[in-house]
């Protein structure tokens, strides 16, 4: 029988060595990757925060033309918005859909309101994904709260 060369012996271990070096390697790289990808969630969120705002696309990902809300709900027809108190087929208020961006749609007032000193500038802020809806009017402009709202979406 023969016997192993010395020389041998210590290419295998070297090379036992070197295989237990490598594996140790990508185990510590595997792990690298997975923690750098955790930490990187919020980056790559606030990335596709950037990209949808470019393209103009609401964090939502569509426009509603209906906003149901606490107190009356606002539908887009045709090209006027129509508010409808709460349970009501008929509408109160028109208003005409005068900006669009990714956070609201800004609806002037096209109603005539006598009792209200600044009907001309008055203008609903619609949240596009929903919250608090309010409007402004005047010159200095005031705010004033109006409701929660909802965009109802179509096959939802």
């Amino acid at each position: 029988m023969a016997q192993a060369h010395p020389s041998s012996n210590k290419a295998q271990s070297h090379v036992a060595k070197s295989g237990l070096a490598f594996l140790a390697g990508v185990v510590t790289t595997v792990f690298a990757a997975i923690g750098a990808v955790n930490s990187a969630v919020p980056a790559v969120s606030n990335i596709g925060t950037v990209v949808l705002k470019a393209l103009n696309i609401p964090a939502c990902l569509s426009y509603a033309d209906t906003f149901g809300g606490t107190q009356s709900s606002f539908r887009r027809e045709g090209q006027i918005w129509h508010e409808y108190p709460r349970n009501a087929e008929a509408f109160s208020y028109e208003f005409k859909e005068i900006r669009r961006t990714p956070e609201e749609i800004l609806l002037l007032n096209v109603t005539s309101r006598p009792d209200v000193p600044d009907a001309a500038s008055l203008i609903v802020h619609l949240p596009v994904c929903g919250g608090a809806a309010f409007l402004t009017e005047g010159r200095p402009e005031r705010s004033t709260n109006l409701e929660q709202v909802w965009p109802e979406r179509q096959g939802v």
